[in-house]
């Protein structure tokens, strides 16, 4: 590979930063973090293994949590409905309560939220930052929404300050047809992920052994092409007490500090990315900002991507770069590929034009990675 001035000044600043684990994007430093925000105990329907494991809170949840490998934070997402086994005044007060006990700043956080909806005629929504459930049984809820309008939820999320949503194992014709209609307001301010793999949800391993396909791409990219602000998540979706071992899928999260608030922050601001690879770093910048960014008045667009891997036999087969025209509906192409473990290239925005651009990583062994976009508009 021949290294021009820029980039040895880029792998430089790259191996400055690894020294802590950091990385610095124009003045604003932030750490990686690995987790999961989509998990269930017994106060839902998950734990159902709790006789053999001895696990069944939220609270036991967070402590095995902090036992598994490459994980910094757990979200438990209870269902939200009687029928799954959430109950109220009990269930959902006494999880926001365990997560906040459980959360050890700098060590490892714990969140509680809810997973919204059904999947019938319906769709599951992860909601976090909202410690009132929202729901629409009677005497089930403390915020009442109907069962089906997922307009007034994503309204509903979209006014709640620190608050963010993810589409958890979307299908086709989910969220009131969400992927299938225009593009809609209120929706891409409420929700700023998709699950691109998910599961398995039902799994007992606990030998980070699972790798899920990635099943949901193709919504996630529909919904980049419709002009949505949305990044990709990979979830666990637990029943049993796994969580974080039967796969090595995680999401990452770019944030300053492992606090509540920063992971909060990091997911409201598509600061993250979906690997199968637990410990796999990457760095994408374009004109030094982070994925997650959005840059106006951008004519020439400097794009930088580094990864690295701490695992000695996860080497890099290929970095690929995605774009495509925001709002237009068409699938995303490719525009750069590295075989190496880095890539630079530079790319022009014609006047009046907004693109995303975004990073697809696949490992010798087959792990692939996905990153939000960073989104310029000339």
């Amino acid at each position: 590979m021949k290294f021009t001035k820029n980039t040895l000044h880029y792998l430089l600043v790259l191996i400055l930063a690894n020294v802590h684990g950091q990385r610095v994007f124009a003045q604003q430093t932030y750490n990686i973090y690995f987790g999961n925000v989509h998990a269930h105990t017994s106060y839902s329907d998950g734990t159902k293994d709790s006789l053999k494991s001895g696990v069944k809170t939220p609270a036991d949840a967070y402590r095995y949590a902090k036992q598994t490998k490459h994980l910094d934070f757990l979200g438990i997402s209870e269902h939200n409905h009687r029928q799954a086994g959430m109950k109220l005044p009990t269930n959902y007060a006494m999880g926001i309560q365990q997560a906040r006990e459980a959360t050890e700043d700098g060590k490892f956080v714990a969140l509680y939220g809810m997973e919204y909806g059904v999947i019938k005629n319906g769709g599951h929504v992860l909601i976090y930052g909202i410690d009132k459930l929202i729901g629409w049984e009677k005497g089930n809820y403390e915020i009442y929404n109907p069962q089906t309008d997922y307009s007034s939820l994503f309204q509903l999320v979209a006014s709640s300050p620190n608050t963010f949503a993810t589409l958890a194992h979307p299908e086709p014709t989910h969220f009131n047809d969400l992927k299938n209609r225009p593009y809609q307001l209120i929706a891409d301010k409420a929700v700023t992920g998709v699950s691109i793999a998910t599961g398995q949800f039902d799994s007992k391993l606990t030998d980070y052994s699972v790798r899920r396909p990635l099943t949901f791409y193709n919504y996630y990219t529909t919904l980049l092409s419709k002009g949505y602000i949305v990044g990709p998540t990979m979830d666990h979706d637990n029943h049993n007490t796994t969580f974080g071992r039967h796969t090595s899928s995680r999401t990452a999260v770019l944030a300053k500090s492992l606090t509540k608030e920063d992971i909060i922050d990091a997911y409201r601001a598509n600061r993250f990315y979906a690997t199968q690879d637990w410990n796999t770093k990457v760095y994408f910048t374009i004109n030094d900002q982070p994925m997650g960014s959005y840059l106006k008045g951008a004519s020439s667009l400097k794009i930088s991507v580094a990864v690295s891997d701490e695992d000695p036999n996860d080497h890099i087969k290929s970095i690929e770069v995605f774009y495509g025209e925001a709002g237009q509906g068409v699938s995303p192409k490719k525009l750069a590929v590295s075989q190496s473990d880095t890539l630079e290239y530079n790319f022009t925005v014609a006047p009046g034009k907004a693109y995303y651009l975004f990073v697809k990583i696949t490992q010798q062994d087959g792990d692939q990675i996905i990153t939000s976009p960073i989104w310029a508009k000339n």
